[in-house]
């Protein structure tokens, strides 16, 4: 599995890939899960954690409550007894296992989102879960014992969480995509102004590497690059 290592010695392993990613945060006695992938994906999520020396998980942490991040959320909670960490906009949804409205970045996109939007609300419900943590703005995971911090960064739904590590790595959701050569721009997103604006304070963290939800991870030169691109617009 692919692996990246802070400055301070915190491991950052990729749990799963292809539809949606799940990662797992080492700090020396303490873990945590970010995101969970699909509810299909779950036998290979528990076989990754395995394979990974990980016998207790103490945290979830959910990037947005999109079903193909918190599908597995109350499996988990259950199995490992964690905690789960999500923004208070989207706490309700997760405990009715229900998904943020989705809204397109491109034409296209509105026009599938415009036809989709409910149903996708209905058909991708999930089992509900009540989470443990609820996050407003920042959130410092030190007193958890992880050398990190939680950023807020809407754009793509009104919750959605980054998770900065050590300040080398953040781990970044849907806030920005990893799936096209030289690109980063989201399909989809509910407020596109304010997710250039969370690419902006990603850009601030320092970090060299950020791991999306979607595709593979990306540097802090091209981020910034299509931040002030797009800022200049």
């Amino acid at each position: 599995m692919k692996t990246w290592q802070t400055g301070n010695g915190v491991i950052v392993r990729q749990l799963l890939g292809g539809r949606s990613n799940s990662f797992l945060i080492q700090d020396r006695n303490h873990t945590a899960i970010v995101d969970t992938g699909r509810r299909y994906r779950l036998k290979s999520l528990l076989n990754r954690i395995h394979e990974a020396g990980a016998t207790t998980i103490d945290y979830l942490i959910l990037t947005h409550t999109h079903f193909d991040h918190a599908e597995n959320a109350a499996y988990l909670k259950e199995h490992f007894g964690l905690r789960i960490i999500v923004h208070q906009s989207e706490s309700e949804l997760l405990k009715k296992g229900e998904n943020p409205i989705v809204a397109g970045t491109i034409p296209p996109t509105r026009f599938i989102a415009h036809l989709l939007a409910r149903r996708i609300q209905h058909i991708f419900r999930y089992q509900p879960v009540t989470p443990d943590i609820l996050v407003s703005k920042e959130f410092s995971l030190a007193p958890l014992g992880i050398n990190g911090y939680i950023l807020y960064t809407p754009g793509h739904t009104q919750g959605s969480m980054s998770v900065v590590i050590g300040n080398d790595i953040a781990i970044v959701g849907d806030t920005l995509f990893g799936i096209l050569p030289g690109s980063i721009f989201p399909p989809f997103g509910q407020d596109l102004p304010q997710m250039i604006e969370s690419w902006g304070l990603l850009v601030g963290t320092g970090c060299k590497v950020f791991l999306p939800a979607h595709g593979g991870e990306r540097g802090l030169d091209l981020l910034s690059q299509k931040y002030n691109k797009f800022i200049k617009r």
